[in-house]
């Protein structure tokens, strides 16, 4: 999302900054994904905090989350974005600088403000029960931040080989790794390969934005979309229900956390496709919807602090749990008859609750990208840093920051990490960013490709 649409003040001004060739489309796509997301955690949070019941079992509630695990999506429009914004080919240094910009000031606050929380509970006794699972949970989401930076770093060279091969060939290279990577963890019992499709899988769905994004995709009409969603949807049927090898669950749940997304698999892959698929049957409509002024404005603003709210809304759902918790109030578990009663008030006391801090914090998202390039050696370093540090943080999370015998090195190392790779990405300036016109041209040309 490019920050020429930031903080828009009526739909006249809106309308006037709004580039002609703008797809909108993408942006109600990113936003249902975000609120898909935040939905999902607000519902797992009750779950999780007031007891599931047998609901954890419930096959309406496990095929459900083969719509409601959207990650895909994200994916998707990234490398739409990505595939904009490389097409005047700037340097590596420049990309990412410029991608980077906004996802990671609002996730090094994030990180920031509960480490220094995670000190402050450890010191009042508050680190145990559910503090405990507070802590070691909140960091969760960051894994996509951890991955994402990686495909970031990635897209450069996948963009060379969509133009070179074509969108069918790196797709059926990315899918068949997919395929092998499953085949070797299942068939020679190595389940720790399977993490290798972090990679592949993502990437798959990143490489249908590059589709997108030239017009691929578009030109196979309905037909196409309808192939990718029945398709993707009877693939994952078939490997779910034909054999035992893969689980319902397209992402786990309080008390059945067995899932396709821990490590994703080739049954993850084919949900992606059918969620892509739906995407494009729907894009008709959803491009109508966009062309309302009114709808346009609330999309467009609420584009401007998706990563805040990212960030920040399981931290809201943990304030209106400290709220209950003051109270001595307990809601009812999920298989009771008041149950949705309970979760319609949850829902909307979680809501105010990241309203004011997306507030408060969206400043940091909308701060502008440092001028120029950076070296590729520094950009490579520092997006790998930082990735490693979100990634290994969102398994460990923060609960065992701070013990008995002091600061946990373990749990402070990716911390560093994160903060390293930021440093990196903000220094190392390249002996070309240092020339004025260069830096102008090269930000100029980042710009307009991100629009």
């Amino acid at each position: 999302m490019t920050n020429a649409l930031t903080s828009p003040r009526s739909t006249a001004e809106l309308a006037a900054a709004t580039p002609a060739g703008r797809d909108r489309y993408v942006d109600l796509i990113r936003l249902f994904s975000i609120g898909m997301v935040v939905l999902g955690h607000w519902v797992v949070a009750l779950l999780t905090l007031h007891g599931a019941g047998d609901v954890s079992t419930s096959m309406p509630l496990m095929l459900s989350t083969w719509v409601w695990q959207v990650m895909a999506l994200f994916f998707f429009v990234g490398g739409f974005a990505h595939a904009r914004a490389l097409r005047h080919r700037p340097p590596l240094g420049t990309f990412v600088r410029s991608r980077l910009s906004r996802l990671l000031p609002p996730a090094l606050v994030m990180v920031a403000v509960w480490t220094g929380l995670a000190v402050l509970m450890y010191t009042a006794g508050f680190n145990s029960g559910q503090f405990a699972v507070g802590l070691q949970t909140i960091t969760v989401p960051l894994w996509f931040l951890g991955v994402y930076l990686v495909i970031v770093l990635a897209a450069p060279t996948m963009m060379r080989l969509h133009e070179r091969y074509g969108l069918w060939p790196v797709m059926g290279a990315l899918a068949a790794a997919v395929a092998l990577v499953d085949v070797v963890k299942l068939g020679a019992g190595l389940p720790d390969i399977g993490y290798a499709n972090m990679l592949f899988v993502w990437l798959a769905a990143h490489q249908l934005g590059y589709g997108y994004a030239d017009g691929t995709l578009q030109r196979g009409g309905r037909r196409l979309a309808g192939l990718f969603a029945v398709g993707g949807l009877a693939g994952a049927a078939l490997l779910v229900f034909g054999t035992s090898a893969y689980p319902v669950l397209m992402v786990g749940i309080p008390g059945n956390e067995l899932s396709n997304s821990a490590p994703p698999n080739l049954a993850l892959l084919a949900q992606s496709f059918f969620l892509v698929g739906t995407a494009l049957l729907l894009r008709r409509a959803g491009t109508a919807l966009m062309q309302r002024p009114r709808v346009w404005f609330a999309a467009a603003t609420g584009s401007t602090v998706i990563m805040t709210v990212f960030c920040w809304h399981l931290t809201a759902c943990y304030i209106v749990q400290a709220g209950l918790l003051v109270v001595g109030a307990r809601l009812p578990a999920a298989d009771t008859p008041v149950w949705f009663l309970a979760l319609a008030g949850w829902l909307v006391a979680c809501s105010l609750a990241c309203l004011g801090l997306v507030m408060l914090f969206r400043r940091f998202e909308r701060q502008a990208p440092a001028p120029g390039t950076i070296r590729t050696a520094a950009a490579v370093a520092g997006t790998l840093a930082a990735a490693a540090g979100l990634y290994t943080v969102s398994k460990i999370g923060l609960d065992e920051l701070v013990t008995d015998q002091g600061i946990s090195p373990a749990s402070l190392l990716p911390l560093v990490l994160v903060a390293a790779g930021a440093l990196a990405l903000r220094g190392g300036r390249s002996h070309a960013a240092a020339h004025p016109s260069t830096m102008s041209a090269s930000s100029a040309g980042a710009s307009r490709a991100t629009r």
